[in-house]
């Protein structure tokens, strides 16, 4: 298995934690989701698909926006928490599996995924969502990103020697996060191909999600972004730093040094962290 192929195989490890994962990771911006939309041309009644559903959390933003969703996630833990998110409802059909394996009722008006699209298969990925798409159809695709500013560099510098410290092996090619021009500065040279595009902005190749095929199948690839900022003390970082991948990939007997580490460089920039972050999107339609 190729060293991206295995870590993509972490993308399962979350459904351990749905709960914590419900309550310490963010949602989507009504804004952004909106944008989405709009640019879809869709309108209550559209059917979509959702790749990854998670949580719910994005599920329930369309919901709300009168569309009609087909949800995908391979966590039974994720489905159920959905489930209660959303409440009972006829807009919903949840499908248990791998979206590389489950069959789906298309052709859809959108595709949407959020934080959850680089766990997918590249060389499934994009060819799977074009064939569910229909002719311009939108591709929609969400996640956060940790930014890199004066505020924050050197508690970030610091995070990831601890990484090198305790998970040498997991912190082979992994970088502190970027600034904001920089990520979006990317983007322009890559638009002729969606998966460069998203690749770029999920970590510049560290998932391997660049396609060559992906550039014939999408065109009028778009970003945008909203900035946010988060405060957490310890506790609330520790908790949801257990929601990561990151952390499944530390040895089950290192992770309590780790966090005590992590709690020790947290008090050291003064208990209380504050942390700015992109809410993304990238969407693209059907060629």
């Amino acid at each position: 298995m190729s060293a991206q192929g295995s870590h993509r195989a972490y993308g399962q490890v979350f459904d351990q934690a749905a709960e914590a994962y419900d309550e310490f990771r963010p949602g989507y911006p009504p804004s952004l989701v909106g944008l989405a939309v709009d640019r879809g041309g869709l309108a209550p009644g559209s059917r979509v698909l959702e790749v990854g559903c998670g949580t719910g959390k994005l599920t329930e933003r369309l919901v709300e926006r009168g569309l009609l969703v087909d949800a995908v996630d391979p966590g039974p833990n994720m489905i159920a928490t959905a489930r209660r998110r959303i409440g009972p409802t006829a807009a919903v059909t949840f499908h248990l599996g791998r979206f590389e394996d489950v069959d789906l009722p298309g052709p859809f008006d959108a595709v949407f995924s959020a934080t959850a699209f680089h766990w997918i298969d590249p060389e499934v990925s994009w060819a799977k969502v074009a064939e569910h798409l229909e002719p311009d159809g939108l591709l929609a695709l969400m996640t956060h990103l940790g930014l890199r500013t004066d505020e924050s560099a050197g508690l970030q510098d610091e995070f990831v020697e601890l990484v090198r410290e305790y998970a040498p092996d997991v912190a082979a090619g992994r970088r502190p996060p970027r600034e904001l021009p920089v990520i979006l500065g990317g983007v322009p040279e890559r638009r002729g191909n969606a998966s460069e595009v998203w690749d770029w902005m999920m970590g510049a190749g560290r998932h391997g999600l660049a396609m060559p095929y992906a550039a014939e199948l999408f065109e009028d690839v778009q970003v945008d972004t909203e900035l946010r900022t988060s405060e957490e003390n310890a506790d609330e970082l520790v908790a949801h730093f257990r929601t990561t991948s990151l952390y499944h990939r530390i040895a089950p007997e290192r992770r309590d040094a780790f966090e005590d580490a992590d709690r020790r460089l947290i008090e050291r920039h003064g208990g209380t962290i504050r942390l700015s972050f992109a809410a993304v999107l990238m969407t693209a339609l059907r060629a």
